[in-house]
């Protein structure tokens, strides 16, 4: 009679441990595809149909890539983030240029530093985005312009600390819309699709074509290719 009881209660605990992997495994691996706009820009530019439209965000056990392209591909921007390793990739291909910068979090946090500074108020409203509930926030940034804009963002995406490379670092959730600006362009992104699905480890390769560049360099290199949207 013990041992069948025990052997009762080992199966009891062995089906919450996996029900326990499961569950942290929920939402962990997939693709998100946003809409990326431009609300500052003026849509007469010629160049405004050679931006980037969309941009994909892949993500496994906490890592992820984000990939945005313009001018049929001929520009294309990834970064990979990998907060495990502590580790933050930025690739660039320019027609046959192809670049790389890497960061560890220490130097992230530096370059961090140099953004201009935000406030985060978390209003307690709610939004449903691609029937997920989302938190929004009011963003305001403190760098004279006194920039405002919403975002909303969602804790039903298993991702850890997905901001903790960006200056959204202080906001616990997967973005799904928001805005960014730099190179003195406004990009919005919102999101467009989800689909929870097996990601290949290869979609985390890196062509070993590409040449490192310093955070300087890279950044003066980025900056004329906006400037030529514009």
């Amino acid at each position: 009679m013990l041992k069948k009881t025990l052997y009762i209660l080992l199966i009891i605990l062995s089906s919450c441990l996996i029900g326990c992997r499961e569950e942290a495994n929920e939402n962990a691996e997939g693709v998100i595809s946003y809409k990326v706009t431009y609300p500052k820009m003026d849509k007469t530019n010629f160049m405004f149909e050679f931006m980037p439209k969309k941009m994909e965000l892949i993500f496994k056990n906490d890592k992820y890539i984000t990939n945005l392209s313009a001018g049929m591909e001929l520009f294309k921007t990834s970064f990979i983030v990998d907060k495990n390793e502590g580790e933050f990739i930025q690739l660039i291909k320019l027609v046959d240029k192809k670049y790389i910068l890497t960061l560890t979090e220490e130097k992230v946090e530096e370059s961090l530093l140099h953004l201009p500074p935000l406030t985060i108020e978390y209003t307690g409203e709610t939004k449903q985005i691609l029937n997920y509930a989302c938190k929004k926030a009011i963003i305001t940034i403190n760098d004279g312009s006194n920039d405002v804009f919403t975002l909303f963002y969602t804790d039903q995406i298993n991702i850890k600390t997905p901001n903790w490379c960006n200056q959204f670092k202080g906001i616990n959730g997967v973005l799904l819309e928001y805005q960014y600006e730099k190179y003195n362009v406004c990009m919005r992104f919102t999101a467009e699709k989800i689909a929870f699905k097996k990601i290949n480890d290869t979609e985390f390769e890196i062509d070993k074509k590409y040449v490192t560049l310093s955070e300087s360099d890279l950044e003066q290199e980025m900056q004329e290719i906006f400037d030529t949207f514009k």
